[in-house]
């Protein structure tokens, strides 16, 4: 897990205004509101809430009905300085009420762990949602991108969406309702810096010990245009077949009926 203050200082810095953060962020809040026009009154939990960006976003759209927890303490610190409902909690040992939320959401948060506790994050998360209720989360994909940002992040995996089909298959009527990769238009980019990272490291260039993680702000002109590419790609596909990252939303159907 991330324990490095440094790294959560960079994200805190820049996560309202970075191209990647801000993508995402509207990625999260698209599904929130077409899951329901009241979508204000819904119970909403952030599990690994990091420094509490989207929490803010969340907020600045009207939804009050919020909770969020993260692992790390200074994560926890920084989603406080912002007003923030938050604790610190492990995923893995969810303590929540069962049913007690209508969306849980959980970004980049589940490459951290091996298959036992990946499948305990889940259970939990399961859990504590109510019947019809949506789990959406956003997580790293595929191995080709690996690069010094895992090294920095401590990620044990990137994911496809099978993945995620094997781990759901355990939760009756947990199912996959949408999912894509992203961003397919800048995975050319990504992969050559990627590419290149790990080329530096295998000659010595970096270190792995002393690598930082990608979080940080370009120039506005070059964020400014990530961020369009990033946003006429949601706009324009549905669903892309390959990217760096992998968005799901996934639905607890409700197995009583």
């Amino acid at each position: 897990m991330l324990i490095n203050y440094q790294e959560y200082q960079a994200m805190f810095e820049v996560e309202d205004r970075m191209w990647w953060y801000k993508t995402l962020h509207d990625r999260v809040i698209h599904e929130i509101k077409a899951a329901s026009p009241a979508y204000r009154d819904l119970h909403i939990l952030d599990a690994g809430c990091g420094t509490g960006g989207l929490l803010t976003r969340l907020q600045a759209e009207g939804m009050t009905r919020l909770r969020g927890f993260d692992y790390n303490a200074y994560a926890v610190e920084f989603s406080e300085s912002r007003g923030l409902p938050v604790s610190r909690k492990d995923i893995t040992a969810l303590d929540y009420p069962a049913e007690s939320f209508d969306v849980v959401i959980s970004n980049d948060v589940l490459y951290q762990f091996d298959d036992p506790e990946l499948t305990d994050a889940l259970r939990g998360i399961y859990r504590v949602l109510k019947p019809g209720g949506l789990f959406i989360t956003n997580n790293n994909a595929f191995r080709v991108f690996g690069g010094i940002h895992d090294l920095a992040v401590g990620s044990k995996r990137r994911f496809v969406k099978a993945d995620f089909d094997r781990f759901l298959a355990l939760f009756p009527g947990f199912r996959v309702e949408k999912a894509t990769y992203w961003s397919l238009l800048l995975s050319p980019l990504i992969l050559g810096v990627r590419l290149f990272q790990k080329l530096q490291l295998r000659l010595g260039w970096i270190r792995a010990e002393e690598v930082r993680s990608d979080v940080s702000l370009p120039s506005p002109a070059i964020n400014d245009f990530l961020y369009r590419v990033c946003t006429l790609e949601r706009r324009l596909l549905r669903r892309a077949p390959f990217g760096s990252s992998l968005f799901l939303v996934i639905r607890k159907d409700d197995v009583s009926q």
